[in-house]
């Protein structure tokens, strides 16, 4: 609420300089311009050329160039803010330079008398820079600020007039009857100390509007952190609690299946063991019953098993299902993936498979949700050995450490006799080692059960 208040603020006493800065440009102008006349009228015009330190320009084109010039100026100013509002900032710095250069056109149409302007111009450019642009594209802010700042310090009337011979606006002021002197003598010292004071409120508005925001900003990203630890929390519970669903259904799996199959044959072997010297046709018969029981116990521990396997496995080639994962993923995110399969001629066992299958799947979960990576790269190429290697180009880490999901791809990788290395810089890499067995690569008629 408070940014809003002084963002609220900081517009009305930007808009508050605009206005002091054109009643006192039509001011200065209009002083010069009636000041002469009356001068004219009075037959002063030989004393004025006498206290004057320069010959004066002609007071209608002073009041003419002054309202053109500073017309245009407040033309560019407003185009210029109405361009930024909508993100349209191309050509923004040109503009910025027009506008220095239609204020120094217009101090110089008032015949240096009013330095003012360059703090409205100053303000302007600290305004829109802040307000418009992100740091990144801040190019010439410190230019524009040191530029307008240097020509305010060199604008001064006293230190001006060491250098250039130029007419005073007090000189005409005083040839006006008393009362109308000291009145226009305080007019333009309440206008340029209220130009001043304006513009001390713009900017301590603007800034009282900065740090209002980045609290703001602050509370946001603490209350987002809250939330994504909340979430965190969350997707560890979910997990945990699949987890141990999972476990319960494999042992349930294990009790009615392998459980049943080698109670069966325990028992099978006993009456085996009594019946061999009593009855051996009948030990014989018993035995059968055991192989029977082996058998069936063999196919249920492989459809135990194949329940466990990724459905994409089921239905097609490893790059198949690789491939159909990958496209699952780009489905539901941003994340690109690119796949370089090199292991057409490879003919690897269940088991490798469900293994490789899910050590990418890990890498590509990792790279999304830690990584925040928007493009991940797979190689999977041979040499002495077969070579996997997982790029991403997310945040990475300083510190690489073995959670639950590195520990289960190094766990299942040791099963076939594989080792990983895990680095982090530019984003993360994967790199793994798996050795090659015999029949396995170019032998496309051997046994894969």
């Amino acid at each position: 609420m408070n940014s809003i208040k002084y963002a609220k603020y900081s517009r009305f006493s930007r808009m508050a300089l605009i206005f002091v800065n054109i009643v006192a440009v039509f001011f200065y102008s209009f002083v010069y311009l009636f000041a002469s006349k009356y001068i004219l009228t009075k037959n002063f015009s030989h004393l004025l050329l006498e206290k004057l330190e320069a010959v004066p320009n002609n007071p209608d084109h002073v009041f003419l160039s002054t309202a053109f010039f500073f017309f245009l100026f407040l033309l560019v100013l407003f185009y210029r803010d109405r361009r930024m509002a909508f993100k349209e900032d191309i050509y923004s710095d040109w503009l910025i330079l027009v506008e220095i250069l239609l204020i120094i056109l217009t101090f110089t149409a008032l015949q240096f008398s009013y330095n003012g302007l360059f703090l409205l111009v100053f303000a302007d450019i600290f305004y829109s820079y802040a307000n418009f642009y992100s740091v990144r594209e801040q190019k010439y802010w410190l230019l524009f600020i040191v530029v307008s700042f240097g020509m305010l310090l060199i604008s001064n009337y006293e230190l001006l007039s060491l250098l250039v011979k130029m007419p005073s606006l007090d000189t005409y002021i005083s040839f006006f009857p008393n009362t109308t002197r000291i009145t226009l003598s305080f007019i333009k010292n309440f206008l340029s100390s209220l130009n001043i004071i304006v513009f001390i409120i713009s900017l301590v508005s603007y800034v009282m509007y900065s740090v209002a925001e980045n609290h703001k900003i602050e509370e946001e990203l603490r209350m987002a952190d809250r939330a994504n630890t909340q979430l965190n929390d969350y997707i560890s519970l979910a997990e945990k609690i699949a987890e141990d669903k999972e476990r319960k259904r494999i042992a349930r799996e294990i009790h009615d299946t392998l459980g049943h199959a080698l109670t069966g044959i325990s028992a099978g072997i006993d009456a085996v063991s009594v019946l061999v010297d009593l009855n051996p046709g009948h030990a014989k018969n018993q035995l059968n019953n055991v192989s029977q029981v082996v058998r069936e116990g063999i196919q249920d521990v492989r459809r135990s098993l194949e329940k466990l396997r990724p459905g994409a496995l089921d239905k097609g080639s490893l790059k198949e299902a690789l491939l159909k994962m990958i496209t699952d993923y780009e489905n539901l995110s941003k994340l690109h993936v690119e796949l370089h399969y090199d292991w057409d001629d490879v003919d690897l066992d269940i088991t490798k498979e469900d293994i490789i299958f899910r050590v990418i799947q890990e890498s590509i979960t990792n790279s999304l949700r830690h990584g925040h990576a928007q493009n991940v790269e797979i190689d999977m190429f041979k040499a002495d050995d077969y070579l996997l290697t997982i790029y991403d180009d997310g945040i990475g880490c300083q510190e690489i450490t073995m959670g639950y999901g590195l520990t289960q791809m190094r766990e299942r990788l040791t099963i076939i006799g594989g080792t990983v290395e895990f680095h982090s810089q530019d984003g993360f890499q994967t790199i793994i080692t798996i050795p090659k067995r015999k029949g396995e690569e170019d032998d496309q008629s051997s046994y894969s059960g």
